[in-house]
């Protein structure tokens, strides 16, 4: 099954990418069917580029952005945004943090200059980083709640023991009750700066506009730099056991993979949909549909500048948790000496074609995907060269990066009842 590159939209063909002073990256996707306008800002700075003293300070960043400007009122914003039926969210991941609105087309001002205002003049009144510490610590407080989150969030420390990819994005209780509102003008002085910025527009939208708007709303914005970051380099912790007043067990297996600039990273992705990505997968047929042992069962991949990781996770039953590790060990261990067949090759594949298509129909989507990449690879991948990629991935290619990747030090974390 492949999709004809006929059938991909032509509006993706339709991005042009500005390059201005000081670095900064204006991207646009011309759409002239498009009733909606998706405007988006992604600045190259998430948790792994802060000290543990100011450790969730992207995060922190993320909830004032739209708290407002010296000209703006949070209320205003919020007043804004629902007169126009949009929607104003952001972000925090490990290595950037993002900033996005979605509105109707012809409201496309009120959108991108929102956008460009919260960047570029955010309020950060000492009284709303009070309130907003509150608003963090009930996050904080509900995540520590939640048996997935923390089985999730030991498997990450277990994985990068002693390193920023290691942490909660969110920080720490002890790190967001202390962050003053010094400490966050501070950060987002640094590093809000053109050089690490991009700024994507998708919709009914002519490039040259945009362009022009954007480098005058953000004219105030000195040139600056992106993060310089470290590898992890420790060794995985290979067991972390948390207990609960909880009914079930969570259970996750870690490993290290591939970056974000390495090619095995398409076959890994493959693998992935093989083994825990979707309702035919092997663990997913194998512990929910044929065993009845869990309600969630899935596997997924993370990729970094220089690193990565490859992860399951399921819940299940106390007395079935030892049943449980011999099933992803037995299929894990059948896919390196084995590797896949034809049908799960065929069907993966398909569904990795079909899905990228079927994102493509979404402004939302699109602004995404050119705006990481640019962020990332300081180019777009254009949907064709990105399928072809995936294509050429054979059998052999998954056997090898399934080995590559798990015969590797595996970190396992379970959150099990007390």
């Amino acid at each position: 099954m492949t999709v004809p590159d006929s059938n991909v939209p032509d509006v993706q063909r339709e991005t042009r990418v500005s390059r201005l002073d000081g670095g900064l990256r204006v991207a646009t996707q011309h759409d002239p069917t498009a009733r909606t306008v998706a405007v988006g800002a992604w600045v190259g700075v998430g948790n792994r580029d802060e000290s543990p003293e100011i450790a969730g300070a992207s995060h922190f960043i993320e909830h004032l952005l739209f708290k407002g400007s010296s000209t703006r009122t949070s209320r205003q914003i919020a007043e804004g945004i629902d007169a126009v039926g949009g929607d104003l969210n952001a972000y925090t991941s490990k290595e950037y943090t993002a900033f996005h609105a979605r509105t109707p087309a012809w409201e496309l001002d009120f959108g991108l200059d929102t956008l460009l205002d919260v960047i570029a003049d955010p309020g950060f009144s000492d009284a709303e980083v009070d309130a907003e510490r509150h608003v963090i610590l009930e996050e904080l407080a509900w995540s520590a709640d939640t048996p997935d989150d923390v089985v999730h969030q030991n498997l990450s420390l277990g994985l990068f023991p002693d390193h920023p990819l290691g942490w909660e994005v969110l920080g720490s209780a002890e790190s967001v009750r202390s962050i003053t509102a010094d400490d966050i003008r501070a950060f987002h002085d640094r590093w809000y700066r053109r050089a690490n910025l991009v700024v994507a527009v998708v919709g009914d939208v002519d490039h040259d506009e945009i362009v022009a708007r954007v480098d005058a709303g953000l004219a105030g914005l000195e040139p600056g730099e992106a993060p310089t970051r470290t590898a992890p380099t420790q060794p995985v912790i290979p067991e972390t056991v948390t207990e609960r007043d909880i009914e079930q067990s969570h259970v996750t297996y870690g490993w290290r993979a591939v970056d974000q600039f390495d090619d095995d990273r398409f076959a890994l992705a493959i693998a992935n949909q093989m083994i825990g990505g979707g309702w035919s997968s092997r663990l997913f047929q194998e512990v929910r549909e044929k065993r009845g042992m869990a309600y969630t069962v899935f596997s997924a991949m993370g990729s970094y500048v220089d690193s990565g990781t490859y992860s399951i996770y399921a819940g299940t039953s106390p007395d079935r948790v030892a049943e449980l590790d011999e099933i992803v060990e037995r299929e894990l261990a059948d896919l390196v000496e084995n590797g896949p067949s034809e049908r799960e090759m065929d069907v993966a594949r398909g569904g990795f074609e079909g899905g990228t298509v079927l994102a493509l129909e979404d402004a939302g989507s699109r602004m995404t995907q050119i705006a990481t990449n640019l962020l990332v690879r300081d180019r777009v991948v254009l949907i064709p060269e990105y399928l072809e990629k995936v294509r050429a991935v054979t059998a052999e290619d998954v056997q090898r990066v399934i080995t590559k990747v798990v015969c590797g030090p595996q970190v396992r974390s379970i959150v099990q009842p007390a």
